[in-house]
């Protein structure tokens, strides 16, 4: 729609000289189809976290197949577990948090030796910074602080989003 517009402003103007007001008509309906197209842009970056888009690669049909199979790849449909395969995603969510509890209940290996290591101890001042409850501005800092254009949280947003 807005492409449109801009289009009907860019014949107006190569037909006939603009009013003022027509000319401020063109140049406002060019500014709001930059900012759709940018953000448009932006939405698939934030999808497909590819570098080469990043270096200027434009909304191609390659683009939108490799943002797809990035979504796809990230869900997956069926799990191995002990040479069971699962489907059903209840199935899937069970027998992946048991695989991990197992893991996490049975340690195997060697575990780390922390005797002989000289720890320092912390001053009771320091203590008492540890336990105060964060601050707004701390985890506003924090926050902005992150690559926001990384993995997805589990809502399927960037932190950028």
């Amino acid at each position: 729609m807005l492409g449109i517009l801009v289009d009907f402003w860019d014949k107006e103007e190569s037909a006939r000289s603009l009013s003022m007001e027509e000319e401020e008509a063109r140049k406002e309906a060019r500014e709001t189809y930059k900012k759709w197209v940018l953000l448009e842009e932006a939405s698939w970056r934030q999808k497909s976290r590819e570098i080469w888009l990043k270096e200027g690669d434009r909304n191609t049909r390659f683009f939108l197949q490799m943002a797809n199979a990035h979504r796809r790849r990230n869900q997956p449909t069926r799990v191995k577990v002990n040479g069971r395969w699962f489907t059903k995603e209840s199935e899937i969510k069970e027998e992946v948090s048991r695989a991990f509890q197992g893991l996490l209940a049975n340690p195997s290996g060697r575990k780390p030796n922390i005797d002989g290591l000289i720890l320092e101890r912390l001053e009771d001042l320091d203590v008492e910074g540890l336990e105060k409850p964060f601050s707004e501005k701390e985890v506003f800092s924090a926050l902005s602080s992150f690559y926001g254009e990384k993995a997805p949280g589990p809502e399927g947003f960037s932190m950028t989003f």
